[in-house]
């Protein structure tokens, strides 16, 4: 426990309920979408710093908190360390979930806003179970609280390898909790995901007579009729269900992809010598990133051009873990497998076991008029708080050799 500030009595704490919609609507009220995280990460340096935690800021990163005296690393000394674990970004905001509120959706109470569950419902029970120092001081663990940039982007754009990198403890902590939306189950590991550019190379040629060209998006046909027909596999991974999952994401003549600037306006009577599809293979943690990659030539063949433009690995579910399955067994939640990517694959790349548990709806991530129910995050954080007391048994870190 730190000593720089008294000990928060339970009388002391506003209702769970107020309290965690209270935070939520100032949390959701600084809407910073991926690279702009700065206002937010200012917000909750000063914050911490306020309340006399140490603060380490990585970027628009931020790390509170540190492992007590009894912490000796992974696998020793009696308190093992826990992170607690968001990203303060967010995806642009629409018309619909700018200024957050609270509402009532079928009569159940939901906070509107951007990021509501996709993650910042997360962050503000983290926050709140980290910032009650009777809890801390009971707790047979030591908290660490990481807020970081950049997840909602590309993956080179990530903050929190900066932050692994800049605070190399972390990297020997014994259990990640990862707090993304998963509709209240503990979903273990999380898919790898890979993006390719598929080429199609033609010959341009005037559409009224195309036989002097080659069309290079009518040959990318029987390509993308496969991915429509067969696109998804039922991958088991320790007793755990994935899929593996291929999509055409987007799709572009010459001129006309991301980033590309033309000065002509485009025109409609050119047969295209050139079609690029975008495919997002999401793989399960069966497979690395050297599979996927293997993967996708495998299935374009000689068809196409394949230039890998991004990749992050999968993470396995760490289902035999001592923490994970304290956690597990302490908050009776379902377990199921991340059918997405999270940055539990980050943590695992370093050895650390991680596990994704949060209050926000799947569903609701980067919707239009995106809401978490009030009743979801008040649950979320009972759970957590009652794991994050050793409740339900002895705490599986102190069972180890």
């Amino acid at each position: 426990m730190d000593d720089r500030a008294p000990a928060t009595r339970d009388t002391d704490r506003p209702s769970a309920r107020g309290d965690l919609v209270a935070r939520l609507l100032e949390h959701c009220s600084l809407v910073c979408p991926t690279g702009e995280e700065g206002p937010i990460a200012d917000a909750v340096v000063a914050r911490y710093e306020q309340l006399g935690e140490p603060v380490v800021r990585i970027g628009h990163s931020v790390v509170i908190g540190e492992p007590g005296p009894r912490w000796r690393g992974r696998d020793g000394g009696d308190r093992p360390l826990v992170l607690l674990v968001g990203h303060l970004d967010v995806v642009p905001p629409t018309d619909a979930d700018r200024e957050p509120r609270v509402e009532r959706h079928r009569d159940v109470e939901v906070v509107v806003a951007r990021g509501a569950s996709d993650m910042k419902a997360g962050n503000v029970v983290a926050m709140r179970a980290f910032e009650d120092r009777t809890l801390r001081a009971a707790s047979p663990y030591d908290l660490v609280l990481v807020l970081y940039a950049g997840e909602e982007g590309p993956a080179d754009g990530n903050e929190l390898a900066a932050v692994l990198a800049a605070v190399p403890w972390l990297a020997q902590a014994d259990l990640a909790i990862v707090l993304e939306p998963t509709d209240g189950e503990v979903q273990l590991g999380c898919l790898g995901s890979l993006q390719a550019e598929v080429v199609f190379r033609g010959r341009q040629a005037h559409s009224a007579r195309p036989w002097h060209g080659r069309n290079a998006l009518t040959m990318a046909g029987s390509f993308l009729t496969e991915l429509d027909t067969d696109h998804v596999q039922d991958v088991e991974v320790d007793g755990i269900a994935f899929r593996d999952v291929w999509s055409a994401t987007q799709a572009w003549t010459p001129g006309l992809g991301p980033g590309e600037r033309t000065t002509a306006v485009p025109v409609r009577n050119v047969i295209p010598g050139a079609f690029t599809v975008n495919v997002n293979l999401r793989f399960a943690p069966s497979r690395s990133t050297e599979d996927a990659e293997r993967m996708v030539h495998d299935r374009v063949g000689d068809r196409a051009e394949v230039s890998i433009v991004d990749r992050a690995p999968a993470a396995p579910p760490h289902r035999d873990e001592p923490l994970v399955t304290a956690f597990v067994a302490t908050v009776g939640a379902p377990v199921t497998g991340k059918q997405a990517w999270t940055d539990v694959a980050r943590f695992a790349e370093v050895g650390v076991p991680a596990l994704n548990y949060g209050p926000g709806l799947t569903a609701q991530a980067h919707q239009r008029g995106e809401f978490v129910p009030v009743d979801a995050v008040v649950a979320a954080s009972e759970r957590l708080e009652r794991f994050l007391r050793g409740e339900g048994g002895t705490a599986a870190g102190q069972e180890r050799s």
